[in-house]
C-alpha cells in the first residue's frame, strides 16, 4: 500500500498525543472522539494502518530493536560511549520507567492498541463501504500480523522463552485483542496462551494478504510476510515441522531471491523495490527517511552506525566468525578518525553517515528462512537437508569458492548452523534472543568491557523487569522474579 507521508506524521501527532500517559492501561491511545472521526471512512482506516506502521517503526529502530545484539555477545561499548546503557550491562531495574525496561513495554503496548483500535473499526466500515471490502481486507490482514508481532516481540522481552517449562505454562505477557477501558486491570496470559494467540493472527491473516501476495512492497505487510513470521515463531516454540514448512513455502515462491556480490550491502540501505521481481533479499522492513536530528540517539544508526560517534562496535568474538572471503565483512568498517579509530562498526543502518541514506529496519529477510528451515530440520534428524540449506546461505556468502559442509557429528553441525545465524543476522535484533531460545549460556568474548560478562542458562536476568509504574497501575499484573 502506498503510504502519504503527510498522513503518517499527522497519525503519529493523533497517536502521540494520545497515548502520552506513562500507563497503557489508563488512558486510550486515540480517544473516543478521534477513533469515531478517524473510522468514519476508508481513508480514515488507511490513516490508521500508516500510523500504526509509523509505531512499529518507532519501538523496533530504538530500545526493542537494540536488544538483541547490545545484550549479547556480539557488542562491546565503544570510548564514546560515557554511560553504559542498562541493556549492555543487564542492569535494568523495576524503577527505570525511562529506560528501555518501561519505554520497550510502553511502546509496544501503544502500537498495539492503536493496532486493535483498527481491527475493531474494519468490520464495520466493510458493511458501509462494500465496494471497498479489498482494501479493507488487506488493512484487517496487516493489522493481524502487526498484532501478532506486537505480543510475540513482548514476550521475547518480558517472557522466558517458549520451551522454560515443559508445558509452557510460565507466565507469558498480557494477552489484548481489543483496547481495554482506562483503569482495567489486565493479568498476564500464559506463555503457551501469548503464543497461541501470535499464531492465530498470523494464520488469520493469511486469507486477507494473499489476493496482494506478489504486488505489495517490501514496507508493507505482505501474504509471503505473514509466512515468514509464522516461521519464525514455529521455530522459537520449538514446533519444528510447521517451522521448515513455512520457511519452504517462502524459499519456493519465485518472487524473492537471495542478494548476491552485487546487491549483499545494498539490500539493507534499499527502501524496496515495489512492482519489481524478484524482490533481493528483505521479505518485510520499516521505512524510515531521516532528516537530521530526527534520528534520536538511542536508536540503532547512532549506537552502531555513527562513524563519529558509535557507541557500541563488534566485539572480537564476533569478528573471529568471518573468514577471509566472507563477503558479509564487507558489512563492516573502520573510522579513520575520531574516538572509533581502529574499532569495527555495522553498516547495516547507514555507512558512517546518515547524509545521504535512507534508514531501513529489516524485520525479516529470506536468508533466515534457509537458517530456519536449517535448525529445523536438524532437530527433526534432517542431517544432510539441514546442512544443505547451511551451504546455501554460506555459499551466498562466499561467491570466489565452492563450499562445501562437512562435520565431525551432528552436533558440531549444529554449532555450525548457530554460527552461520550470527554471521547472517547479526546486528539485526537476534543474537541474544537466539542464544535464550536455544538454552544457551551468555559468554562474551576476552575484550568484554561489560559489568556482566557471562550469565548461565536458566535466568532471571534474560527478561526484562517490568517496571513499578505499570505494577501500580495494573495490580493484576505479576512481576518478573529476581527484581521485585
Amino acid at each position: 500500500m502506498k503510504r502519504n507521508y503527510f498522513n503518517i506524521i499527522l497519525m503519529l501527532v493523533i497517536c502521540l498525543m494520545a497515548s502520552a500517559c506513562k500507563k497503557f492501561l489508563e488512558k486510550e491511545p486515540i480517544n473516543r472522539t478521534g477513533k469515531l472521526t478517524l473510522f468514519e471512512t476508508v481513508d480514515g482506516a488507511k490513516l490508521a494502518i500508516n500510523g500504526a506502521y509509523n509505531l512499529m517503526l518507532t519501538y523496533n529502530r530504538s530500545e526493542f530493536g537494540l536488544y538483541g545484539d547490545l545484550s549479547s555477545d556480539n557488542v562491546i561499548k565503544s570510548a564514546t560511549a560515557t554511560t553504559a546503557l542498562p541493556l549492555f550491562n543487564f542492569t535494568s531495574t523495576p524503577g527505570d520507567d525511562e529506560f528501555a525496561a518501561g519505554h520497550i513495554w510502553l511502546n509496544i503496548y501503544s502500537a498495539l492498541n492503536n493496532v486493535n483500535n483498527i481491527l475493531e473499526a474494519v468490520p464495520g466500515l466493510k458493511t458501509k463501504f462494500p465496494a471497498q471490502t479489498s482494501t479493507l481486507d488487506s488493512i484487517y490482514g496487516q493489522g493481524l500480523v502487526m498484532r501478532a508481532l506486537c505480543h510475540f516481540d513482548l514476550s521475547r522481552t518480558y517472557a522466558q522463552p517458549y520451551n522454560f517449562t515443559a508445558d509452557a505454562s510460565h507466565l507469558g505477557v498480557p494477552v489484548l485483542t481489543k483496547t481495554p477501558s482506562p483503569g482495567a486491570e489486565v493479568p498476564r496470559n500464559t506463555i503457551k496462551e501469548t503464543y497461541a494467540q501470535i499464531v492465530t493472527d498470523l494464520q488469520a491473516a493469511l486469507p486477507f494478504l494473499q489476493q496482494y501476495a506478489n504486488h505489495t512492497d517490501q514496507a508493507s505487510i505482505s501474504y509471503q510476510a505473514a509466512l515468514a513470521l509464522l516461521s519464525r515463531v514455529y521455530l522459537y516454540q520449538g514446533n519444528w515441522a510447521q517451522a521448515a514448512s513455512y520457511a519452504t513455502m517462502v524459499i519456493n515462491d519465485p518472487v524473492y531471491k537471495l542478494a548476491d556480490q552485487t546487491n549483499y550491502k545494498s539490500q539493507f540501505l534499499n527502501t524496496n523495490t515495489k512492482g519489481a521481481n524478484p524482490k533481493i533479499g528483505v521479505i518485510f522492513q520499516y521505512n524510515n527517511i531521516p532528516s537530521g536530528s530526527s534520528i534520536p540517539a538511542s536508536t540503532v544508526f547512532p549506537i552502531y552506525s555513527d562513524a563519529t560517534g558509535a557507541q557500541y562496535t563488534a566485539s572480537s568474538k564476533l569478528l573471529s566468525l568471518y573468514d577471509a572471503d566472507d563477503l558479509r565483512a564487507n558489512l563492516f568498517f573502520v573510522p579513520s578518525s575520531g574516538q572509533n579509530i581502529g574499532k569495527v562498526l555495522s553498516t547495516k543502518y547507514g555507512n558512517g553517515s546518515l547524509s545521504t541514506t535512507t534508514l531501513t529496519i529489516k524485520v525479516i529477510r529470506l536468508a533466515e528462512l534457509y537458517l530456519n528451515r536449517a535448525e529445523a530440520d536438524w532437530n527433526l534428524g534432517k542431517y544432510t537437508e539441514a546442512a544443505e540449506d547451511l551451504r546455501i546461505i554460506s555459499q551466498q556468502a562466499h561467491p570466489n569458492r565452492v563450499i562445501t559442509i562437512t562435520y565431525p557429528s551432528n552436533a558440531d553441525l549444529y554449532r555450525q548452523i548457530a554460527d552461520e545465524r550470527n554471521r547472517e543476522l547479526c546486528f539485526e535484533n537476534h543474537r541474544f534472543f537466539d542464544l535464550v531460545r536455544r538454552k544457551e549460556n551468555l559468554v562474551r568474548g576476552g575484550d568484554c568491557n561489560a559489568t556482566t560478562c557471562s550469565l548461565t542458562y536458566p535466568n532471571n536476568k534474560f527478561v526484562l523487569p517490568i517496571t513499578v509504574k505499570e505494577l501500580e497501575a495494573n495490580h493484576a499484573i505479576i512481576p518478573n522474579p529476581g527484581y521485585n
